[in-house]
């Protein structure tokens, strides 16, 4: 193998894959990369049994085809470091020689033949979606996934695609529930839903972000296959089943508000402040005119931070998580939000716009702590 790469786009590609690659000492293969030399293409892959990711770096000219497997460790640093706008890299009986204009790095490899390639999508039903819109649908729902692993079928994000050409994202953690919909090209009319890896769900939002082209995707039982004329993805999906998320949001409220995004966002961010762990929690007093967010700590102290806003209902009030409003609200790209709630024990709903509904379950206080 021997090729001249354009430096920053090799070094991006190895970056992109380094969420990837595993760091098991029992399989020290896996932290590898494979590297591809194929006419005037070279394809970067890498795995950790889980999620399987293989990129194009096009801005390549191959002197010699072949095939290396190099630690990712050594190559991203050394080049992310090198000033040149070119690298040259060669093969010889394992290992690899990174050469610049005043430098030169040996490195071994290991057998590439132990590596899995990344397969190809042959699976019937395939759908598409302009990359774009499915980076806005990840961004918006990802997020809200269970972080612990002994939730199973929270630990990732469901896919629900519809025969009328829609497709659904939701992810859940127990306390609150990010949904997007949007259109999705569906030729088969397949109507599927499946859940999709957490850490499968962002290699897949950096597939749509490399490429040009839409990503066309399908599942079968335990894989998820995604690809574009970036490259190709493979990941292993959740087992269970996951909550109705259609029962979660509530279909009526009393206390209707539209909030300004960026006012409200500073002054949760801001009545933060004097939280701790231990009292990780914001209060919402709506009145005439006024919304005023207050925190409070016996070992810090307290927090009020008040804002107008155009609401003339009676006096309410609800409890939050201010990281979970600040997650949500951090994603919206819209001057305001719609808040609805019944009362400070029912699930508050905030939406942007007509796709995007955001359920958070308040902290239920007793009266006199409020």
């Amino acid at each position: 193998m021997k090729f001249v790469a354009n430096r920053e786009a090799l070094y991006h590609g190895f970056q992109r894959l380094g969420g990837v690659v595993g760091s098991s000492l029992q399989q020290p293969i896996y932290r590898n990369v494979k590297l591809e030399a194929a006419k005037d293409v070279l394809r970067l892959s890498a795995t950790d049994l889980e999620v399987g990711l293989m990129l194009k770096v096009t801005d390549v000219e191959v002197e010699e085809e072949g095939i290396a497997l190099l630690p990712h460790a050594r190559v991203a640093p050394i080049l992310g470091a090198t000033p040149d706008e070119r690298v040259a890299v060669r093969e010889q009986d394992g290992t690899a020689i990174i050469e610049t204009g005043d430098s030169s790095f040996r490195i071994l490899g290991e057998d590439p033949a132990d590596f899995p390639d990344i397969p190809e999508l042959e699976v019937d039903g395939a759908v598409e979606i302009d990359g774009e819109v499915l980076r806005y649908m990840i961004r918006r729902t990802a997020f809200a996934a269970a972080q612990d692993k002994g939730r199973y079928a929270l630990n990732g994000v469901l896919f629900a695609i519809g025969k009328e050409g829609t497709i659904e994202l939701v992810a859940a953690d127990g306390a609150r529930l990010a949904h997007v919909k949007k259109k999705v090209s569906n030729p088969g009319n397949v109507q599927a839903e499946f859940i999709v890896l957490a850490k499968g769900v962002e290699q897949l939002a950096r597939l749509a972000d490399y490429g040009e082209e839409p990503v066309r995707f399908a599942a079968t039982e335990k894989q998820l296959f995604a690809q574009n004329d970036a490259g190709r993805l493979v990941c292993q999906l959740v087992e269970g089943q996951f909550p109705n998320y259609r029962e979660v949001v509530p279909t009526d409220s009393k206390i209707k508000v539209d909030l300004p995004v960026k006012a409200l966002l500073n002054a949760v961010r801001r009545a933060s402040f004097l939280t701790t762990e231990q009292t990780r929690v914001v209060d919402f007093r709506f009145s005439e005119g006024e919304l005023s967010i207050t925190a409070e700590s016996p070992d810090v102290g307290r927090a009020e931070v008040r804002m107008p806003v155009d609401y003339a209902g009676p006096e309410a009030q609800i409890s939050f998580n201010p990281e979970f409003v600040e997650d949500m609200l951090t994603t919206v790209d819209r001057d305001t939000v719609k808040m609805r709630f019944t009362d400070r024990r029912s699930p508050c709903v905030l939406k942007s716009g007509l796709d995007y509904t955001y359920v958070i379950s308040p902290v239920i206080r007793e009266e006199g702590e409020l």
